[in-house]
């Protein structure tokens, strides 16, 4: 029996007996990131240069009752900075407004069989010609057996001066796509890890690299287990053993004497048990005078599309306990607890993640 389970707190949606628990998925050519690091003068992007590097982002909507990432309905709806209709990507026809043309396009991404609809950048969204100077967010807004879920992406934005780094890690799942989902059609994934020059996006190669998971006793070094996880040089591949539920790596780069993290949150289809984190904000963006709170519930997995009409009750006897971890170094947050998440703590810590562990005997 599995008696433990975790969740790291993602955007939810909850109502009529299933649970949607939407991501977006991202793939972009490995050793390039979503960020827009521009010259403070020319404003000209220098990482990551979209018209030659494009990314596709896609929504990765996980259905409870149908214990699997499912596809949205038709008729979704991206969104770029705010959700609101005159900022809606696509025109009434289903196609990309002449406004948005210039930086965006459709396209399909094929994932574990199925196809989901695909946001293209094509071109920087930072050029001189404009005035943004602050993270971008592109939204897709869709439905799944007429339940609504809103998945979220931020294009992080940020002036580069001197000689500035930032770590990387891409993900390539067993078919070769950017999938961070472990299911029966994709049984590992693997990341890789490289550590950029901001200014150029030049690879710093003598960088050393290691890896590390989130667990009961904070951040320990993942070892080399055949079967569970595997370290090749800056690559680390997990399989299903490595992931109970969602959990927390991150990969590690020391470099002239300074060390640069990145996160990752992989999550396992085949566990038994989920968590709904019954987050007080239905998003990862949290206002001003804004303070999160969390009611989480474990359910039962169902396998196989097509149970919509079964019920779906909560599984009792589950203790919660809770782990607040920074985005901006990964380090374990002890002097608050998950009460007391709020919009000055998230702009101290550069966000956190929470992670839920649900345990029972």
């Amino acid at each position: 029996m599995n008696n433990n389970v975790s969740k790291i707190k993602t955007l939810y949606a909850y109502e009529d007996g299933d649970t949607i628990t939407p991501r977006m998925g991202v793939q972009i050519a490995t050793g390039h990131g979503l960020q827009q690091y521009y010259d403070a003068q020319t404003r000209v992007v220098s990482n990551t240069d979209f018209s030659s590097y494009p990314a596709t982002l896609f929504p990765q909507p996980y259905s409870g009752k149908a214990g699997a990432v499912v596809v949205p309905a038709a008729g979704g709806q991206w969104y770029f900075n705010n959700i609101a209709d005159n900022n809606g990507i696509l025109d009434a026809d289903g196609t990309v407004k002449a406004a948005f043309a210039d930086r965006f396009e459709l396209t399909e991404v094929t994932m574990n069989g199925k196809k989901f609809p695909g946001l293209k950048i094509k071109a920087n969204l930072v050029t001189p010609q404009n005035n943004i100077a602050t993270d971008i967010y592109i939204y897709y807004q869709g439905t799944y057996t007429g339940k609504p879920f809103v998945c979220e992406q931020m294009i992080p934005v940020q002036q580069v001066v001197g000689n500035a780094y930032q770590l990387l890690v891409s993900v390539t799942g067993a078919d070769g796509t950017g999938d961070e989902v472990i299911s029966d059609d994709q049984e590992s994934l693997t990341y890789t890890a490289m550590l950029q020059m901001m200014s150029t996006g030049a690879s710093i190669n003598d960088a050393v690299i290691t890896f590390e998971h989130f667990g009961t006793n904070g951040w320990e070094a993942v070892a080399n287990q055949a079967g569970v996880t595997v370290i090749n040089g800056n690559s680390l591949t997990l399989y299903e053993a490595a992931v109970d539920g969602s959990e927390l790596f991150r990969a590690k780069a020391v470099y002239l004497g300074k060390s640069y993290y990145a996160t990752v949150n992989p999550t396992d289809e085949h566990d038994p048990y989920y968590i709904v984190d019954g987050c007080s904000i239905a998003g990862d963006t949290v206002k001003r005078g804004e303070t999160v709170s969390f009611t989480p519930k474990v359910y039962k997995r169902h396998n196989g599309v097509g149970e919509e009409d079964e019920d779906v009750t909560a599984s009792e006897g589950w203790t919660f306990t809770y782990t607040l971890v920074s985005q901006k170094t990964g380090d374990t947050i002890t002097e608050i607890n998950e009460t007391g998440i709020t919009y000055e703590k998230l702009t101290q810590y550069g966000g956190i993640a929470t992670r839920i562990q649900a345990s029972r005997p």
